[in-house]
């Protein structure tokens, strides 16, 4: 999103990129569609029902430390638009935020944000698609901690200080040093415009004290919430637990590190447990750990296939970015690097492979690459067939409202009201629409 801000040490997603490929308008003809190329290599039989390739649909997440955050203004609402736009794609991730979706630890959900999330949900049934429902949150909420005034934002929008000087970085330790003594955590700085107050917030894992899901029954119980309310919703596909956990700063009571591995495994095997006694038909999505990577799964991941699947319906998720001389990461700092073909391959195998070997089900949560980059698109294509062929659904990050024409990942822009353009980064997905799996457990 374009005033999505992620929890301080996440690496970043945008830059830069452009809008060629294709436009939708509603009531009119969709110009320069892309079309299928035999790239999907074999037919789908009649039994193959579940969905291969989708995209990230974002907007529902966005800015979750905003107090009295409006949609439309914080954060984006999801039209018909924006769904039809989408072509043939039958599957969504739908990034939420626990932030709102929770009143409190044990509290009943905040009815103003269910229905938000129900209408987006209504018009993906409408349209004939599913959705993931998932929380984007890093395992992480915001608080606030402090507050400033004699802050402003001047005619170009930047942010100045009682000094007069501009403002980079709202959260720099030299402008509350004398206001908030910072401790071992992230932290996000902003200024308010509903009260001209510039905001400190500290980020508080879930499930430590501080956090408004303050102990180990606080994920449990509101996923617990959310199954309930719309777990007979024909849109409904799975639930993603958590977005992309990692190690951050945090420190224990005694000092020492907060092992946020131990810490996602004992919360996901509590939440699935809880998730399992309200609903035993949706899968269920575990995000590996430091931001689910795919590359690197077998060592820092491989302790998460030992939580208790009864039913057969968790599937893994992994991520995996191709920038960075593959390493990933999704920051594309060089939106024209030139990928090796067989990159996407390499990259996923560990991952894949260890779902061969423990025969468990997988799923690519995010992946994407910059419009025009034909090496990366090239290395998507070839890294989208390999995981075809070994029953491992993905989807691309990111489509949806609020993205700007010039962030590296955004996959549209909303034109209007009424039109969205679609960037020319679809064009290895969309091919695989249609494809349709059996099974996500990777043959033997």
């Amino acid at each position: 999103m374009s005033d999505a801000v992620l929890p301080p040490g996440h690496q970043s997603r945008s830059g830069s990129g452009g809008l060629t490929r294709r436009s939708f308008v509603q009531g009119g003809a969709a110009l320069g569609l892309l079309t299928a190329t035999g790239l999907i290599g074999r037919a789908s039989a009649q039994t193959k029902t579940l969905p291969l390739a989708g995209l990230n649909l974002s907007g529902l997440a966005s800015n979750n430390y905003v107090e009295n955050a409006r949609i439309g203004t914080h954060y984006r609402d999801i039209t018909e638009q924006h769904i039809a736009a989408a072509g043939a794609c039958p599957l969504f991730r739908l990034p939420t935020t626990a932030q709102r979706f929770s009143t409190g630890q044990g509290g009943p959900l905040n009815p103003g944000y269910v229905k938000q999330v129900e209408d987006v949900l209504n018009r993906v049934a409408a349209a004939g698609k599913l959705a993931i429902l998932e929380l984007h949150d890093y395992m992480r909420l915001p608080h606030r901690v402090a507050t400033k005034s004699g802050y402003r934002r001047d005619g170009a929008g930047r942010l100045v200080g009682p000094d007069g000087r501009l403002v980079t970085d709202p959260a720099d330790d030299a402008i509350w040093q004398d206001t908030y003594r910072k401790g071992a955590f992230l932290y996000q700085g902003y200024f308010d415009g509903a009260d001209d107050l510039l905001k400190l917030y500290e980020y508080r894992v879930i499930g430590t004290p501080g956090c408004k899901l303050y102990n180990d029954a606080g994920l449990p119980d509101l996923w617990a919430r959310i199954v309930s309310r719309f777990r007979s919703h024909p849109a409904i596909f799975g639930w993603g637990l958590m977005n992309e956990p990692y190690q951050g700063p945090e420190k224990l009571a005694d000092g020492r590190d907060l092992d946020m591995a131990a810490h996602w495994l004992k919360t996901a095997t509590n939440t699935t447990a809880r998730i399992f006694s309200r609903d035993t038909q949706h899968y269920v999505f575990i995000c590996g750990n430091q931001f689910a990577s795919a590359r690197l799964w077998p060592e820092l991941s491989d302790a998460l296939g030992d939580i208790p699947d009864p039913y057969g319906r968790i599937v893994y998720e992994a991520h995996n970015y191709l920038d960075n001389d593959g390493t990933g990461g999704g920051a594309w700092k060089d939106r024209n690097e030139v990928v090796k073909p067989e990159t996407g391959i390499w990259m996923t195998e560990p991952f894949v492979e260890w779902l061969r070997q423990r025969r468990k089900r997988g799923y690519l949560g995010e992946h994407g690459y910059p419009e025009g980059n034909q090496s990366a698109q090239e290395a998507t294509r070839r890294m989208l067939a390999y995981l075809q062929e070994n029953n491992v659904p993905s989807t691309q990050w990111c489509f949806g409202p609020g993205w700007p024409a010039d962030d590296v990942l955004g996959m549209s822009r909303d034109i209007d009201a009424k039109s969205i353009q679609v960037k020319g980064n679809m064009a290895a997905v969309e091919p695989f629409f249609k494809a349709r799996l059996a099974d996500y457990i990777p043959p033997i």
